[in-house]
């Protein structure tokens, strides 16, 4: 007798350590699961900082892209990283494992309608469903699951019809009896579509990235997390804007870069006549421009400076002219300059890669590729090359002054001010809007 007694502790123990086991293994599989890949512009360019939303309905995962543009979901066993509104929260039940009875507990903002079932990893339903009208606050509902086999089990907690979620639990004792509902196993209709996807694959409906730069990008068509690691590889985002990659625009070709609503033209205006900083820009009916240091290669490189005047040919009405810009473009409102800096969050967004130092080095996360392309004083003095950006905007201030937006090297502020009209500076050209 003693014998048999021993031999079935040894049994129980040997029971025990290998469900402890098989729970730690498969805990740690499940939570092995991600999905990564990296985000790019048309260029090639990395896109950094982007919210990204992963959605396996009725559940959405969120993470942030990193700085050279790679993201990665983890964790994503259809049970931890739920979002639910604020005010909301349901627990993982304890204790866990559990026999025969565990709690759930679930915080609502208010009175709401909760019903929770429990499915086997096949996604049969193997209890009868609790329906409950709940109070605002703090509620707990227990589950108390007999004569079922141990092992896993999914409770599916819904809220009001519009907000559901999973949670893994394991029932560490159990038998092979027929299940406490008295008849066969019945299959729900979530069935195995959200149930196993928690344990053998998960199904993913879309991936969208959003900021105030991008707008909005929906990712559709994405293969179903099947292993321990999904990668969706380097997913594109056409920076362009729609219909128009470039603009051909006397002699020379613009790219163009949408960002938030906006549509401007990706490279400073480098059209017209070169003159000598000595002579000044006039009304002849021709585009004249000024190349620092009366280079012309840096014309090629950090396009034309221009004279107010000449930037708005002559015409003080109304802001937003065209002025020396293409044709469905024009000079920009000092308005149109603040919804730009808005969408970047800084001048280091506005900067390209390799402009600005310190605290102003530029990250071109807006894709506007600002250069510090210095300018001309009233009195014919090149200056502020690498040193600071200006571009005209369409307003003038007084009979002899207009506004500009400029921002120094290392200065992630953007700041607008005022200046002589004689003085030169950078234009940038934005599309009409229709």
């Amino acid at each position: 007798m003693k014998t048999t007694i021993t031999n079935i502790r040894r049994r129980n123990m040997y029971s025990i350590l290998l469900l402890a086991f098989f729970l730690l293994f498969a805990g740690q599989n499940l939570a092995q699961k991600v999905v990564i890949g990296k985000l790019t512009d048309h260029q090639g360019n990395a896109l950094p900082n982007i919210y990204l939303q992963l959605y396996s309905n009725p559940f959405f995962f969120s993470t942030t892209s990193l700085e050279d543009g790679s993201f990665v979901f983890d964790g994503l066993t259809g049970e931890e990283d739920i979002q639910l509104p604020p005010g909301y929260h349901v627990s993982n039940n304890f204790p866990n494992p559990f026999y025969p009875t565990t709690r759930i507990s679930i915080a609502l903002p208010v009175s709401s309608t909760v019903r929770v079932e429990v499915y086997n990893v096949l996604g049969e339903s193997v209890t009868n469903v609790t329906d409950r009208n709940l109070n605002a606050g703090v509620n707990y509902i227990d589950l108390t699951l007999k004569c079922l086999p141990k092992g896993f089990y999914f409770a599916r907690v819904l809220i009001d019809e519009k907000y559901a979620v999973i949670k893994k639990m394991m029932l560490f004792h159990g038998s092979q009896n027929t299940p406490v509902n008295g008849g066969s196993l019945k299959h729900s209709s979530i069935s195995q579509n959200h149930i196993t996807k928690s344990l053998l694959s998960i199904e993913l409906d879309s991936l969208v990235a959003t900021s105030s730069i991008i707008g909005r990008k929906t990712f559709t068509g994405l293969p179903n997390l099947t292993s321990d690691t999904l990668d969706l590889g380097s997913l594109t985002i056409e920076r362009y804007c729609p219909g128009i990659p470039t603009v051909n625009y006397e002699g020379r070709t613009y790219n163009t870069i949408k960002i938030g609503d906006q549509c401007w033209l990706k490279e400073n205006l480098d059209v017209g006549n070169i003159l000598n900083k000595t002579t000044p820009q006039t009304n002849n009916g021709l585009i004249e421009r000024y190349c620092y240091d009366d280079d012309p290669e840096n014309c090629l490189t950090y396009g034309g400076l221009y004279q107010w005047d000449e930037v708005m040919q002559y015409s003080t009405t109304p802001p937003g002219a065209q002025g020396i810009c293409p044709n469905g473009w024009h000079v920009p409102t000092r308005a149109e300059y603040d919804l730009l800096v808005g969408a970047a969050g800084g001048s280091n967004s506005l900067k390209a890669i390799g402009q600005g130092t310190g605290n102003g080095a530029g990250t071109n996360t807006s894709g506007f590729s600002a250069l510090l392309a210095g300018g001309l004083s009233e009195t014919s003095h090149y200056g502020g090359l690498n040193d600071q950006f200006r571009f005209w905007t369409s307003e003038e201030k007084s009979s002899n002054k207009a506004f500009y937006l400029f921002s120094y090297s290392l200065d992630n502020d953007t700041h607008t001010g005022s200046n002589y009209k004689e003085t030169a500076k950078s234009v940038r050209c934005i599309k009409d809007s229709k």
